[in-house]
C-alpha cells in the first residue's frame, strides 16, 4: 500500500472512531440538561452527578484533545516524511487513549468521583494516559529519524512530549498536584497560561494549512505575554500568591493575542473550508478572550462566577474555539468536513446553547431582571433543544447503506439486541428490574451486561469486515449457545430468577435462527 494512503487510512479510521466519544459526550450533556428540567430516572448509573462528570470529562478528554494531538503528525505528513514504525506507535498511542476513555466512562458511570469541577475521574487512570504518551514519544522519535534535516518545531514538540507524561502525573496528583488547589479560580495567570498554550497550536495549524510557506509576523504580541507568564510562575513558586491586581494585569495581557491572530489569519492562504473552520475557531477564541477580561472586573467577577454565564463561556471556548481548531486540521483528510450542513447545524446548536445560558446567567446574577423576566426552566428547556440540534450535526458523518444481505440483517439485529440492549441494561437495569419484579443486586449483573454488549460488538465487526463475516457470525452463535445453557442451568437450579430463562430462550432462538436459515448455505458453499 502507498505510504501516503497508509497514513490517510489511519487518520480516517481514528477520526471516525473518536467521534463515538464526542457522540457520547453530547448524549450525556443532553441527559444532564434534562435532569435539570426534572426528568430523572432512579438508576444506579444515571445519577445526575455522574452524568455531569461524564459530559465534561468526555468533552475535555475525548475527541477534541485526542485529534488535536495529531497535529505534529499531520505536519510531518505534509513534509512527505513517512515512518512505518512511527505509524505503528501512533496507532498504539491512540488505542491506549481509547482504553483510558473506556476506563474513565466506566469509573464515572458507577460514581467514582473526586468532587472536582473538571478532572473528576480516579487519579490512577492518568497512568494509562501516561503510557499512551510513551507511545506518542516513540512515534514522534521514529518520524524524526526519517528526517534528513530536523525542523526546530519538531525538536520542541519532542521535548514537550517527553516532559508531558511526568508533568501529567504530578499535576493531577491529589496530594502534591496543582489541580485540586486551583478549583476556586478564576486566576489571571492561569487564564494567560491556557491562552498562551493555544498560540503555538494556532501557529502550527497555520503552518499546516497554508498553501505556501507560512511566516509568522508581529511576534512581539506573544513574546511579551510569555515573559510575564513565566515570571508569574516563578513568583508563585518562590515568593507567594499574586495579588488581585497582579492577576488582573496578567489577564489583560491575553488581549495581545487579538492583533496577533488577526495578522496571522490575514497573511494566510488556505483552502476554503479549512479557512472557514479556522476563522470560526479564532473568532470564538477572541470572543472568549475579550469576555473573560470583562468578567474579571471586580464588580462582575463574583456576580457571575460559576453561574450559567460562565457555563456559556466554557461552551464557546471548548465547543467552538478548540473544536473548530481540530476541524480545520482534518478538512483535507475527511470529506464529510466539506459539507456546509455540518457547520451550520453545529453552530446553530452551540450558539443557541450559549445564548440561552448567557440570558440565564444574567437572570441568576439579578442583572436586567425587569427586562429579562424569563423563567430559567424555560431557558434550560431551550438549552436541551439546542443540545439535540448540536447532536444531530454529528449524524452528518454517518453513511447508511440500505442495501444489505440477509446475513447482514441478522447481524444488524444482533447489534441492536445485544450491543444497544447491553448498554440499555447498564444504564437502566437498576430502574427497570424492580419494576418488572426481577431481583437486582447491582454487582455481577453489570459484568453480564458488559458481556452482552461485547456480543453486539462482534455482530458489528461481522458487518464491518466482510472478509470475516461468517467466522464472526459463527462466533456469536457459539457464545449464545454457551450462555443460553448456563442461564438455563442457573434458572433450573433456582439460583437465578425468571429473567435468566428469558435470556436463555432469546439466545438459543437467535442462534437457532442462524443454524436453520444461514448455516446450510454456508455449509454447501464450503463443500
Amino acid at each position: 500500500m502507498d505510504k501516503s494512503n497508509s497514513f490517510n487510512n489511519l487518520i480516517n479510521k481514528h477520526f471516525k472512531v473518536s467521534l463515538v466519544f464526542l457522540f457520547l459526550g453530547l448524549t450525556f450533556g443532553i441527559i444532564y440538561s434534562m435532569n435539570l428540567l426534572g426528568f430523572y430516572v432512579d438508576s444506579q448509573t444515571l445519577n445526575p452527578a455522574n452524568i455531569r462528570s461524564l459530559h465534561i470529562s468526555l468533552m475535555l478528554y475525548g475527541f477534541i484533545p485526542l485529534m488535536l494531538s495529531y497535529l505534529p503528525f499531520l505536519l510531518i505528513n505534509k513534509d512527505k516524511v513517512f515512518s512505518e514504525e512511527g505509524l505503528f506507535y501512533l496507532n498504539l498511542y491512540t488505542i491506549f487513549w481509547y482504553i483510558f476513555l473506556i476506563f474513565m466512562i466506566s469509573s464515572l458511570l458507577f460514581g467514582n468521583l473526586r468532587g472536582l469541577a473538571f478532572y473528576d475521574f480516579p487519579y490512577e487512570l492518568n497512568f494509562i494516559l501516561a503510557l499512551a504518551g510513551i507511545f506518542y514519544i516513540l512515534s514522534l522519535y521514529k518520524y524524526i529519524k526519517a528526517y534528513e534535516l530536523i525542523p526546530l518545531w519538531i525538536k520542541v514538540c519532542l521535548w514537550i512530549t517527553i516532559i508531558a507524561p511526568i508533568a501529567l502525573l504530578i499535576l493531577m496528583n491529589p496530594i502534591i498536584g496543582q489541580v485540586e488547589s486551583t478549583i476556586s479560580g478564576p486566576h489571571g495567570d492561569n487564564t494567560l497560561g491556557m491562552s498562551l498554550s493555544l498560540i503555538p497550536i494556532y501557529y502550527l495549524i497555520f503552518k499546516l494549512l497554508n498553501k505556501k510557506s507560512f511566516t509568522a509576523k508581529w511576534n512581539i504580541f506573544w513574546i511579551i505575554p510569555t515573559i510575564f507568564y513565566f515570571a508569574s510562575v516563578l513568583y508563585r513558586s518562590f515568593i507567594g500568591h499574586l495579588t488581585y491586581e497582579q492577576e488582573w494585569f496578567l489577564q489583560w495581557l491575553t488581549l495581545f493575542y487579538v492583533p496577533l491572530l488577526y495578522k496571522w489569519y490575514k497573511d494566510s492562504e488556505i483552502e476554503f473550508f479549512a479557512k472557514k473552520a479556522l476563522l470560526i475557531s479564532i473568532l470564538a477564541f477572541l470572543f472568549v478572550d475579550i469576555e473573560g477580561n470583562i468578567l474579571f472586573i471586580p464588580e462582575l467577577r463574583w456576580l457571575f462566577h460559576r453561574n450559567d454565564l460562565i457555563v456559556a463561556h466554557a461552551h464557546v471556548a471548548m465547543g467552538i474555539g478548540v473544536f473548530f481548531m481540530v476541524i480545520s486540521m482534518f478538512v483535507s483528510h475527511i470529506k464529510e468536513l466539506k459539507k456546509s450542513s455540518f457547520y451550520n447545524i453545529y453552530l446553530v446548536g452551540l450558539l443557541g446553547i450559549f445564548t440561552v445560558l448567557s440570558i440565564s446567567g444574567f437572570i441568576q446574577a439579578g442583572v436586567f431582571n425587569t427586562i429579562l423576566n424569563i423563567d430559567i426552566q424555560k431557558l434550560w428547556a431551550f438549552r436541551t433543544i439546542f443540545g439535540i440540534i448540536t447532536f444531530l450535526s454529528v449524524l452528518t458523518f454517518l453513511s447508511i447503506n440500505l442495501q444489505t444481505t440477509n446475513i447482514q440483517k441478522y447481524n444488524l439485529i444482533g447489534v441492536f439486541a445485544d450491543g444497544l440492549g447491553g448498554i440499555f441494561l447498564i444504564l437502566f437495569a437498576s430502574f427497570t428490574y424492580p419494576l418488572l419484579g426481577f431481583k437486582f443486586t447491582g454487582d455481577y449483573e453489570y459484568i453480564v451486561f458488559a458481556f452482552v454488549s461485547i456480543t453486539g460488538v462482534i455482530h458489528f465487526m461481522a458487518i464491518k469486515f466482510k472478509e470475516y463475516e461468517m467466522i464472526l457470525t459463527k462466533l456469536t452463535v457459539l457464545i449464545r449457545v454457551f450462555l443460553s445453557s448456563i442461564f438455563f442451568a442457573l434458572f433450573y437450579k433456582q439460583l437465578l430468577g425468571f429473567e435468566a430463562l428469558i435470556v436463555s430462550l432469546f439466545d438459543i432462538l437467535f442462534a437457532s435462527f442462524y443454524l436453520l436459515f444461514f448455516y446450510k448455505k454456508d455449509f454447501l458453499c464450503q463443500k
